[in-house]
């Protein structure tokens, strides 16, 4: 997480030429156009006049996307998305009196906004920017949980507010600041322990994972991951979406496979898998995250703060990606990311699906029983 807070070289030839006592004719020039000599008639304060009275009501048109004065060809420009629309820009600047030898219109695409992963998303996805207490994380992935289905999404435990354990953290996106609706709750996060082999004075998970709840009134799009323009170019700018057709629930990403994560500071960033299952201590404190996985790129800065809670995938063809965990931290030169496997997310978080397909998932464990309780039952619900 991660605190708010040419030179031109002139060539000249000259030729001498013996004047003699009878000149030659002259050299002809090419003829001026009709419509050049219409186009250099118009005074350039007139054009600019003209340009006043017709850009507001061009662009009051539908599927127009631009107007211009250009002064290197004293003429008006005119952007529309197609040419069916410039007979109506043409009608409007008739009515205006203005001559068509004073403007041009071109087809052009249409202009739409650069939205970022640190901007504001509804429905929300995974790989954007996420807001609690006083820190940013990535959003991991949405998924459903359960049956019936509680719409949710993963992100880092240590992206709460208390790393391990439930305090109900709320959730803003892209900042509180931006927009004061609370997006989802923290609902699960088990606590972190010493048992299971952990080594002595250390606390053990095999994840670092934490589940949200989301609010009835915040959208959100499961299976879809926000896609930049290419991976370890920097770039933050979102120009479409991978697709979580399927998912790794078994652990099978292997060493030198190529892993990918979206995350709100480095963006889409690659490396190649050098270690599965690997016990890893995390610097400054006395946790120990088990059977982890490392990313590793020997050319670019895969991670830095604010990535934790990133989504991890394979791509599988063209943008169908399958999900294989989520990132939680790195090593301090940013070259090498860890993340927690999806199938240690899902021992310990319970059954998830973040794919694009509806699937039927198994209702929730019951609670357990009071401690002077002895089950009995299919669902070990009843006591004797």
């Amino acid at each position: 997480m991660r605190p708010m807070t040419l030179p031109a070289k002139w060539a000249v030839a000259a030729s001498f030429l013996l004047a003699s006592a009878c000149s030659t004719a002259p050299e002809t020039t090419a003829p001026i156009s009709q419509a050049n000599a219409e186009r250099d008639a118009h005074a350039p304060q007139q054009v600019a006049a003209w340009f006043a009275k017709a850009s507001p009501e061009v662009l009051a048109l539908p599927q127009t996307v631009f107007a211009d004065n250009d002064e290197s060809t004293n003429q008006l420009v005119f952007g529309v998305e197609h040419a069916g629309v410039a007979r109506g820009v043409e009608t409007a600047l008739s009515r205006l009196g203005i001559p068509k030898s004073a403007y041009r219109v071109v087809v052009t695409p249409p202009i739409v906004l650069a939205v970022g992963l640190r901007d504001r998303w509804r429905p929300t996805r995974a790989g954007i920017q996420i807001h609690f207490g006083q820190y940013v994380c990535s959003l991991g992935f949405n998924a459903d949980f359960g049956s019936p289905a509680e719409r949710s999404f993963v992100t880092a435990s240590h992206c709460t507010n208390k790393q391990g354990g439930v305090e109900g953290t709320q959730y803003y996106q892209p900042l509180s600041s931006v927009d004061p609706a609370v997006i989802a709750v923290e609902v699960d996060d088990p606590s972190y322990n010493g048992s299971g082999g952990c080594p002595r004075g250390r606390k053990c998970r095999t994840s670092d994972a934490s589940r949200a709840l989301y609010s009835s009134g915040a959208a959100s799009d499961r299976g879809l991951i926000a896609r930049t323009s290419g991976p370890n170019n920097g770039s933050l700018e979102v120009l479409g979406t991978f697709s979580i057709t399927a998912q790794d629930d078994n652990n099978s990403t292997a060493v030198g496979q190529v892993v990918n994560k979206v995350g709100r500071t480095t963006g889409w960033t690659q490396g190649t898998v050098v270690g599965t299952c690997v016990d890893v201590n995390v610097s400054g404190t006395n946790i120990q995250q088990r059977c982890q996985t490392l990313v590793s790129s020997a050319t670019a800065v895969i991670v830095k703060g604010g990535d934790s809670g990133s989504p991890t995938f394979r791509i599988t063809g063209n943008t169908d990606v399958t999900l294989v965990g989520v990132l939680w931290g790195g090593s301090s030169d940013g070259t090498m990311f860890v993340y927690s496997p999806l199938k240690n997310i899902q021992d310990e978080l319970g059954v998830l699906n973040a794919t694009t397909s509806d699937v039927v998932l198994p209702p929730p464990p019951p609670p357990p029983p009071p401690s002077d309780c002895v089950p009995k039952g299919p669902n070990g619900n009843n006591c004797k």
